[in-house]
Protein backbone atom coordinates (compact mmCIF):
# COMPACT_ATOMS: atom_id res chain seq x y z
CA UNK A 1 0.00 0.00 0.00
CA UNK A 2 1.05 3.49 -0.52
CA UNK A 3 0.12 6.80 1.00
CA UNK A 4 -1.00 10.05 -1.60
CA UNK A 5 -1.32 12.89 1.02
CA UNK A 6 -2.25 16.54 0.20
CA UNK A 7 -1.26 19.22 2.57
CA UNK A 8 -3.98 21.21 4.70
CA UNK A 9 -3.74 24.92 3.85
CA UNK A 10 -7.25 25.75 4.56
CA UNK A 11 -10.90 24.45 5.65
CA UNK A 12 -13.99 25.70 5.77
CA UNK A 13 -17.56 24.62 6.46
CA UNK A 14 -20.66 24.55 4.50
CA UNK A 15 -22.77 26.86 6.44
CA UNK A 16 -26.59 26.72 5.66
CA UNK A 17 -26.81 28.59 2.46
CA UNK A 18 -26.68 27.36 -0.90
CA UNK A 19 -23.59 29.60 -3.02
CA UNK A 20 -25.87 29.89 -5.65
CA UNK A 21 -29.59 30.29 -6.17
CA UNK A 22 -29.31 29.97 -10.14
CA UNK A 23 -27.11 28.03 -12.86
CA UNK A 24 -26.76 31.40 -14.77
CA UNK A 25 -23.58 32.90 -15.76
CA UNK A 26 -22.64 34.17 -12.65
CA UNK A 27 -23.18 31.52 -10.47
CA UNK A 28 -22.00 28.87 -12.99
CA UNK A 29 -18.68 30.89 -12.55
CA UNK A 30 -18.50 31.12 -8.78
CA UNK A 31 -18.34 27.09 -8.68
CA UNK A 32 -15.65 27.44 -11.58
CA UNK A 33 -13.69 29.81 -9.83
CA UNK A 34 -14.27 28.13 -6.01
CA UNK A 35 -13.72 24.77 -7.34
CA UNK A 36 -10.39 26.44 -9.19
CA UNK A 37 -9.18 28.38 -5.68
CA UNK A 38 -9.83 25.34 -3.39
CA UNK A 39 -7.29 23.20 -5.17
CA UNK A 40 -5.04 25.40 -3.78
CA UNK A 41 -6.47 26.76 -0.62
CA UNK A 42 -8.06 23.02 0.68
CA UNK A 43 -6.04 20.06 0.45
CA UNK A 44 -6.52 18.03 3.47
CA UNK A 45 -6.86 14.46 3.03
CA UNK A 46 -4.18 11.54 2.75
CA UNK A 47 -5.65 8.75 1.90
CA UNK A 48 -4.31 4.78 1.12
CA UNK A 49 -3.96 3.19 -2.11
CA UNK A 50 -2.93 -0.31 -3.03
CA UNK A 51 0.37 -0.89 -5.43
CA UNK A 52 -0.42 -0.44 -9.08
CA UNK A 53 -4.89 1.15 -8.54
CA UNK A 54 -6.02 2.28 -11.67
CA UNK A 55 -8.00 5.44 -12.55
CA UNK A 56 -11.40 6.16 -12.46
CA UNK A 57 -13.44 9.16 -13.01
CA UNK A 58 -16.86 9.89 -11.51
CA UNK A 59 -19.25 13.24 -13.00
CA UNK A 60 -20.58 15.32 -10.32
CA UNK A 61 -23.39 16.83 -12.95
CA UNK A 62 -25.32 20.07 -11.83
CA UNK A 63 -28.46 20.74 -13.36
CA UNK A 64 -31.41 22.38 -13.60
CA UNK A 65 -34.94 21.41 -12.64
CA UNK A 66 -38.29 23.66 -12.06
CA UNK A 67 -35.41 26.33 -11.88
CA UNK A 68 -33.67 25.25 -9.02
CA UNK A 69 -30.19 24.27 -9.19
CA UNK A 70 -29.85 20.72 -8.33
CA UNK A 71 -27.03 17.50 -8.64
CA UNK A 72 -28.00 14.67 -10.83
CA UNK A 73 -27.31 11.03 -9.20
CA UNK A 74 -27.99 7.76 -10.72
CA UNK A 75 -29.15 4.72 -8.50
CA UNK A 76 -27.75 1.41 -9.72
CA UNK A 77 -29.29 -1.86 -10.28
CA UNK A 78 -30.37 -3.95 -7.38
CA UNK A 79 -29.19 -6.72 -8.73
CA UNK A 80 -25.98 -5.79 -9.48
CA UNK A 81 -23.19 -7.84 -7.45
CA UNK A 82 -20.87 -4.60 -7.10
CA UNK A 83 -22.90 -1.34 -5.15
CA UNK A 84 -26.54 -2.86 -6.04
CA UNK A 85 -28.78 -0.86 -5.38
CA UNK A 86 -26.98 2.19 -4.25
CA UNK A 87 -26.87 5.61 -5.05
CA UNK A 88 -23.77 6.84 -7.02
CA UNK A 89 -22.56 9.10 -9.65
CA UNK A 90 -22.33 8.54 -13.25
CA UNK A 91 -18.68 7.19 -13.61
CA UNK A 92 -16.32 4.33 -13.94
CA UNK A 93 -12.59 3.04 -14.83
CA UNK A 94 -10.78 4.81 -17.54
CA UNK A 95 -10.03 2.95 -20.58
CA UNK A 96 -6.76 2.73 -22.34
CA UNK A 97 -8.24 4.40 -25.22
CA UNK A 98 -9.50 7.75 -23.22
CA UNK A 99 -7.35 10.80 -23.49
CA UNK A 100 -8.25 12.21 -20.13
CA UNK A 101 -9.88 11.31 -17.11
CA UNK A 102 -12.13 14.06 -17.76
CA UNK A 103 -13.19 11.99 -21.42
CA UNK A 104 -13.32 8.73 -18.73
CA UNK A 105 -16.18 10.67 -16.90
CA UNK A 106 -18.05 11.97 -20.00
CA UNK A 107 -17.68 8.65 -21.56
CA UNK A 108 -19.09 7.06 -18.78
CA UNK A 109 -22.05 9.28 -18.29
CA UNK A 110 -23.03 8.88 -21.75
CA UNK A 111 -22.74 4.98 -21.24
CA UNK A 112 -24.88 4.81 -17.92
CA UNK A 113 -27.22 7.64 -19.34
CA UNK A 114 -27.04 8.45 -22.56
CA UNK A 115 -26.21 12.10 -22.27
CA UNK A 116 -24.56 13.63 -25.17
CA UNK A 117 -20.92 14.97 -23.83
CA UNK A 118 -21.20 18.39 -26.03
CA UNK A 119 -24.26 19.34 -23.22
CA UNK A 120 -21.46 19.68 -20.79
CA UNK A 121 -19.50 21.99 -19.54
CA UNK A 122 -17.06 20.93 -17.45
CA UNK A 123 -16.33 23.45 -14.40
CA UNK A 124 -13.06 21.65 -12.38
CA UNK A 125 -12.08 18.64 -10.61
CA UNK A 126 -11.73 17.92 -7.06
CA UNK A 127 -8.66 15.44 -5.63
CA UNK A 128 -9.30 12.03 -5.89
CA UNK A 129 -10.57 9.20 -3.56
CA UNK A 130 -9.41 5.69 -3.44
CA UNK A 131 -12.59 3.08 -3.89
CA UNK A 132 -13.36 1.23 -0.76
CA UNK A 133 -10.60 -1.81 -1.54
CA UNK A 134 -7.96 0.91 -2.47
CA UNK A 135 -7.79 -0.55 -6.26
CA UNK A 136 -8.62 2.63 -7.72
CA UNK A 137 -8.13 5.90 -7.98
CA UNK A 138 -11.26 8.07 -8.47
CA UNK A 139 -11.16 11.35 -9.56
CA UNK A 140 -14.80 13.50 -9.28
CA UNK A 141 -14.91 15.83 -12.21
CA UNK A 142 -17.57 18.83 -12.11
CA UNK A 143 -20.15 19.84 -14.88
CA UNK A 144 -23.10 21.61 -15.39
CA UNK A 145 -26.28 21.53 -18.48
CA UNK A 146 -29.33 22.98 -18.27
CA UNK A 147 -32.76 21.74 -18.04
CA UNK A 148 -32.19 17.99 -18.40
CA UNK A 149 -33.98 16.51 -21.66
CA UNK A 150 -34.97 12.54 -21.72
CA UNK A 151 -32.01 10.62 -20.24
CA UNK A 152 -31.67 6.84 -21.54
CA UNK A 153 -30.86 4.91 -19.56
CA UNK A 154 -28.70 1.87 -19.39
CA UNK A 155 -30.88 -0.57 -17.77
CA UNK A 156 -28.16 -3.21 -17.31
CA UNK A 157 -26.85 -0.77 -15.15
CA UNK A 158 -28.57 1.92 -13.88
CA UNK A 159 -32.34 1.39 -12.07
CA UNK A 160 -33.43 5.45 -12.70
CA UNK A 161 -31.73 8.48 -12.58
CA UNK A 162 -32.84 11.59 -10.29
CA UNK A 163 -32.01 15.11 -9.40
CA UNK A 164 -32.01 16.91 -5.97
CA UNK A 165 -31.74 20.18 -5.26
CA UNK A 166 -28.68 22.01 -3.92
CA UNK A 167 -30.43 23.64 -1.05
CA UNK A 168 -31.85 20.15 0.02
CA UNK A 169 -27.54 19.42 1.02
CA UNK A 170 -28.15 22.74 3.22
CA UNK A 171 -30.63 21.35 5.64
CA UNK A 172 -28.38 20.33 7.90
CA UNK A 173 -30.42 17.05 8.98
CA UNK A 174 -27.81 14.31 8.31
CA UNK A 175 -25.96 12.05 10.62
CA UNK A 176 -22.18 11.70 10.26
CA UNK A 177 -20.63 8.41 10.44
CA UNK A 178 -16.82 7.55 10.06
CA UNK A 179 -15.65 7.17 6.56
CA UNK A 180 -14.00 3.72 6.26
CA UNK A 181 -10.29 4.10 8.29
CA UNK A 182 -9.49 7.55 7.72
CA UNK A 183 -10.89 9.60 10.70
CA UNK A 184 -12.79 12.21 8.83
CA UNK A 185 -16.44 12.28 9.42
CA UNK A 186 -18.46 12.38 6.09
CA UNK A 187 -22.58 13.34 6.09
CA UNK A 188 -25.42 10.56 5.49
CA UNK A 189 -27.35 12.46 3.03
CA UNK A 190 -30.57 11.63 2.70
CA UNK A 191 -32.87 11.75 -0.29
CA UNK A 192 -36.56 12.18 -0.56
CA UNK A 193 -36.54 8.98 -2.05
CA UNK A 194 -38.03 6.17 -0.21
CA UNK A 195 -35.36 3.94 1.44
CA UNK A 196 -32.53 6.05 -0.39
CA UNK A 197 -29.80 7.45 1.49
CA UNK A 198 -26.37 8.92 0.12
CA UNK A 199 -23.53 7.63 2.13
CA UNK A 200 -19.59 6.08 1.71
CA UNK A 201 -17.57 7.76 -1.49
CA UNK A 202 -20.07 9.29 -2.96
CA UNK A 203 -21.23 11.08 -0.43
CA UNK A 204 -17.29 11.75 0.62
CA UNK A 205 -17.55 13.74 -3.11
CA UNK A 206 -20.78 15.54 -2.65
CA UNK A 207 -19.55 16.76 0.72
CA UNK A 208 -16.10 17.47 -0.46
CA UNK A 209 -17.89 19.58 -3.65
CA UNK A 210 -20.16 21.43 -0.84
CA UNK A 211 -17.40 22.43 1.05
CA UNK A 212 -15.62 24.33 -1.69
CA UNK A 213 -17.95 25.56 -3.41
CA UNK A 214 -19.79 26.76 -0.10
CA UNK A 215 -16.60 28.52 1.20
CA UNK A 216 -16.75 32.34 0.23
CA UNK A 217 -12.68 31.88 1.19
CA UNK A 218 -12.56 30.14 -2.31
CA UNK A 219 -13.26 33.38 -3.72
CA UNK A 220 -9.39 33.88 -3.97
CA UNK A 221 -6.17 32.11 -3.48
CA UNK A 222 -5.21 32.47 0.06
CA UNK A 223 -1.29 33.29 0.54
CA UNK A 224 0.03 30.32 1.97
Amino acid sequence: MFSFCIRRLHCGGIGRTPPVSALDDAGVELIRRRLANSMTNRAPHCFRYKAGASEAAVLLLLCTEKGRPCILFEERQRRLLAHGGEVCFAGGKADSEDPTLVHTALRETREELGLDPSLVRVLGRMPPVPSKNGLLRVHPVVGVVGELGGLRLNREEVHRAFALPVSHFYEGNDVAEGFRDTGLKVPVYQTDKRGLSIWGLTAYILNEFLIRVGDPANDVVVSK
